[in-house]
């Protein structure tokens, strides 16, 4: 019987919850940590849900509205989901082999249902277990540290919470006391919130013995009430910085030259760096740092001093002997610094911040055998085994806690280090991850960890404890880490994944930044998982077109293993509920089919349509899900393909037999589809999902010439035969129509 995920369902309200959710609120799931691809609670939570219930013209109406504001987190709407589910009798176990966040997991866990989740990638393994294992494992204690209590009663993970705060400030004040040589104050007793520096370089004039500095920008602050700009003044070879109020002039903002590459003017003697120059003293290691400014906050005004020498000496410290180690790959797409001789991930911070870093990561372990020890005195198993055994006594619960005050420290390297730059409007540090990438950074801003400043320890604390507090209220999760390439799969199961985009994020290299942390702080927790100096790089992945591979060679291994995952996807799938597979449809995909071509050299989109008819998949519906609003200028959108084993299909059908098919039965198909809202820029990929549900009624479809027909030509005919079904609906449209007519906007998709 058809399910609402194959015929109906509240596209818009779904899709508005999703965005909703990604601008990120407190509390949220994804406070724990940083990812990169992260599934939408809520509207996986509605896709789970709709893939299992049952369609029905007469309860539809109510049916969507319930899904709708589930997926909006409405807590009414989802125990009535709950309850819908639990009366269909025992639920499948939905299986996730590409987990990343755990957003789907998370979502299952909501509903009620046992899932199981892989990821390859040990962060994204570690990110998963700590918000679906590792909370239920602990779900309704009371914390065990010897403070105050802060409630009457204890729900969910809502004592493990509380301890993660107490040992958190434990580490903070034991950090505070180690690091109090290296943080110190003004000579007016004023706690730094942070310091500015500006890389540097010795001049390429012989005749000249100034180092310059590298400052893509001198200005300091820019807010309507408080402007100061840095100026660099000569003193024979030597520069030192002078603070200036005001507005900065425009000859003074920068001594870089406009153009491509890092080419400055030396202020000294006028002469010009080349970026082949910068880039061979950074190989040899000849890249310096100075400081540039002093940053307090008193009473929210924030100040700007000239380095003395205090400031200056206490940042000059002896770097860390065991520094994480971890080589960053040199590969420009993604990483500028290696062709400037930061080739370490260690050489990405200063050496107060490794110090800093290194300090926090080593107090995890400490923090974990006192929470631990806790534990046991509150009555605990001194048996049952370590976290990574599966176990659920002291020991465990112990370790349990050192996970997440190991995921404040990630949080914090993210904004201590010297990839930083420093937000000149608000006067706060940016983080290193402003986008999916590490750029070179000239001009750059160390924060104070004891501060106010972003990316402090207590903020970082906050929000990985108001996150914690809302983790085991669902149903637990087993979770591996494995190649889904080449794994077993669980069997009879939900399939509900994202699969490995084409030419996406290099996902294993960006979060080698954040692994090389977690190792420090949790190698003894989890021995196996953090073995490795860094993370497998074996991830199904078209990224080594970036490392000098051939783009066929990258491109046909990345098609090879992502039709084999396709093939183990079909043999677990459970016969009686689709699979959900979450893909990306590009602006070039829209232009194959409206273009036409061969098919000869068929698109990503085409080709894992084309993986799924292979291996015995019908795809019954395509439903744009976006976790962002519609923009002309995106380039892709997420989409969910709705696919069920075809075991029950028609053997074959001619092209013009399926073109008459497709003209008798879309109608119909489209009308029942617009019971549920669609937006104007959602409705020809979900029109389309609704002809590919034709197309897959049978197992063949025959051209004239005998060939059998391939998703590239499939799709022409059904996008054209879906464009007709729009203009004809939008001309015939009455007013006030919300599901049909397009109120004169034009589609986005169109």
């Amino acid at each position: 019987m058809d399910k609402y995920i194959e015929t109906a369902l509240p596209l818009a309200g779904i899709n508005e919850a999703a965005i909703w959710e990604r601008a990120g609120r407190a509390g949220h799931p994804a406070n724990l940590h940083m990812w990169w691809g992260r599934s939408p609670i809520g509207s996986s939570l509605a896709a789970l849900s709709a893939a299992m219930l049952n369609f029905s013209e007469e309860t539809a109406p109510e049916d969507m509205a319930i899904l709708a504001n589930a997926a909006s987190g409405d807590l009414d709407s989802l125990e009535a989901l709950r309850v819908r589910l639990k009366e269909r009798g025992a639920p499948p176990t939905v299986w996730d082999p590409f987990a990343g966040f755990g957003g789907i997991p998370i979502a299952a866990g909501k509903l009620g249902l046992k899932s199981a989740a892989n990821d390859l990638n040990p962060v994204a393994a570690m990110l998963t277990r700590a918000a679906v294992d590792i909370p239920a494992r602990f779900a309704g204690l009371e914390p065990v540290h010897p403070g105050e209590h802060g409630r009457v009663t204890y729900s969910g993970a809502e004592g493990l919470a509380e301890d993660v705060r107490f040992y958190g400030e434990w580490m903070e004040n034991q950090a505070l006391k180690r690091l109090a040589e290296v943080y110190p104050q003004t000579e007016s007793g004023e706690i730094p919130m942070a310091w500015l520096w500006v890389r540097t370089v010795k001049c390429p004039n012989p005749a000249c013995h100034c180092r310059i500095p590298l400052g893509s920008s001198y200005v300091l602050s820019k807010s309507r009430t408080s402007k100061y700009w840095a100026e660099p003044v000569a003193e024979g070879n030597a520069i030192r910085f002078e603070i200036r109020e005001g507005d900065c002039p425009a000859d003074k903002e920068s001594n870089k030259i406009t153009g491509n590459g890092a080419v400055f003017r030396c202020p000294v003697c006028g002469e010009a760096t080349t970026d082949e120059y910068i880039k061979k003293m950074g190989a040899a290691h000849e890249l310096g740092a100075e400081m540039m400014a002093v940053v307090t906050n008193t009473s929210g005004v924030k100040a700007f001093h000239v380095p003395d020498k205090d400031q200056t000496e206490a940042a000059n410290v002896k770097k860390p002997e065991d520094i994480p180690p971890g080589t960053i790959p040199a590969n420009a797409h993604w990483f500028s610094p290696p062709g400037f001789g930061l080739a370490e991930f260690a050489d990405l911070f200063t050496d107060r911040q490794l110090l800093m870093l290194s300090t926090f990561s080593d107090l995890v372990k400490e923090a974990q055998d006192m929470a631990a020890s806790a534990a046991l005195a509150a009555g605990m198993s001194h048996t049952g085994g370590s976290l990574e055994a599966g176990g659920t006594g002291a020991l465990a619960y112990g370790q349990a806690v050192g996970v997440y005050l190991a995921f404040v420290v990630d949080k914090m390297a993210d904004y201590n280090s010297s990839m930083c730059s420093w937000r000149t409007s608000t006067g706060n540090v940016r983080c290193t991850f402003g986008r999916q990438a590490i750029p070179m950074v000239w001009t750059f801003a160390e924060g104070n960890p004891f501060s106010n400043v972003s990316g402090n320890f207590k903020t970082m604390l906050k929000s990985v404890v108001e996150s914690v507090e809302q983790l085991g209220f669902g149903a637990p999760a087993a979770v591996t880490q494995d190649n889904a390439v080449t794994m077993e799969y669980p069997q009879n199961v939900l399939v509900c994944t994202e699969l490995p985009y084409y030419r996406d994020i290099g996902y294993a290299d960006l979060s080698d930044f954040f692994y090389i942390w977690l190792r420090r702080g949790l190698k003894e927790t989890y021995p196996q998982m953090f073995s490795p100096m860094v993370t497998s790089k074996d991830e199904v992945s078209t990224v080594s077109t970036y490392y000098g591979t051939s783009r066929e060679d990258a491109e046909n291994k990345y098609r090879a293993e992502l039709e084999a995952v396709c093939g183990k996807l079909y043999c677990c799938s459970s016969s009686e509920y689709p699979a959900l597979l979450f893909y990306c449809f590009r602006k070039s995909d829209l232009e194959s089919m409206r273009h036409g071509g061969t098919g000869r050299n068929e698109s990503a989109w085409e080709f894992i349509l084309q993986s799924l008819f292979s291996v015995g998949f019908a795809v019954t519906a395509l439903w744009p899900m976006r976790s962002e609003p519609a923009s002309e200028k995106a380039d892709s959108t997420r989409v969910l393909i709705v696919a069920r084993k075809g075991d029950d299909r028609e053997s074959q059908i001619t092209r013009r037999g399926f073109i008459n098919t497709l003209k008798r039965e879309l109608p119909g198909r489209i009308q029942r589809l617009l019971t549920g809202y669609v937006s104007e820029e959602d409705k020809l990929l979900s029109f389309m999902g609704q002809g590919l549900r034709i197309f897959s009624q049978f197992k063949t479809v025959l051209n004239a010439d005998g060939s059998v027909m391939c998703a590239h030509d499939a799709l022409q005919i059904i996008y054209q035969e879906c464009r007709n079904e729009i203009a004809q609906r939008t001309e015939t449209a009455p007013d006030g129509d919300g599901a049909t007519k397009s109120n004169g906007v034009k589609s986005r998709m169109q």
